[in-house]
């Protein structure tokens, strides 16, 4: 019988404690214990793996492109893609944007020339070609790999069709891996990049 009671008291004591805490609400839930997470609508997950080795927001931001060699990346009045000495002597504005959005951390290098009003990106479409191109997002060939390397804002700019080289006599082309030191590429912010 004293085992009875002691079951008793200790199931009371239980429905007292959780008297205690008050009435359970049916619109209470577990999200309620842990903040919600911030609203994320717009944004795609970047892979650590690919990302930008950048601070800050990346659209915001204008970089000039350089290479190993010391030249500048550039587009052409006719949609080319070059190199030049000094990105100021460039006929068209030279900086680039890197716009997110793509799958696995794929961005688009977005061009601060435009034609009739178009944003033009970077496009590597294949058969050593390297251009410019009104930016569409469905063109797989405008969906590039940033991959870090060892220094910082250096990069490999990539894509299913291959690897971004400089060629050390001028110009651009695309070559099927990184082993060149060719395909070394560095993000330097464009107010940087006129001081040096």
């Amino acid at each position: 019988m004293r085992t009875a009671h002691v079951i008793t008291a200790t199931l009371a004591a239980a429905v007292l404690s959780l008297a205690a805490c008050g009435p359970a609400d049916d619109d209470d839930s577990a999200t309620d214990v842990y903040p919600a997470p911030a609203d994320t609508e717009g944004t795609t997950p970047q892979s650590t793996a690919t990302s930008t080795p950048t601070g800050g927001s990346e659209q915001d931001t204008a970089y000039d492109i350089q290479t190993y060699e010391a030249t500048w990346l550039v587009t052409t009045a006719e949609g080319a893609v070059t190199t030049v000495d000094d990105p100021s002597v460039s006929e068209v504005p030279s900086t680039w944007t890197i716009a997110s959005g793509g799958t696995d951390g794929m961005v688009q290098l977005v061009s601060s020339a435009t034609t009739d009003d178009q944003e033009m990106c970077l496009t590597l479409p294949g058969a050593d070609v390297v251009s410019v191109n009104p930016c569409d997002p469905a063109d797989a060939g405008q969906w590039l790999r940033l991959g870090e390397l060892d220094q910082p804002e250096q990069v490999n700019i990539s894509n299913e069709n291959g690897y971004l080289v400089s060629d050390p006599e001028g110009g651009v082309t695309v070559a099927a891996d990184p082993s060149s030191p060719a395909s070394v590429f560095t993000l330097v912010e464009s107010a940087a990049a006129a001081d040096s």
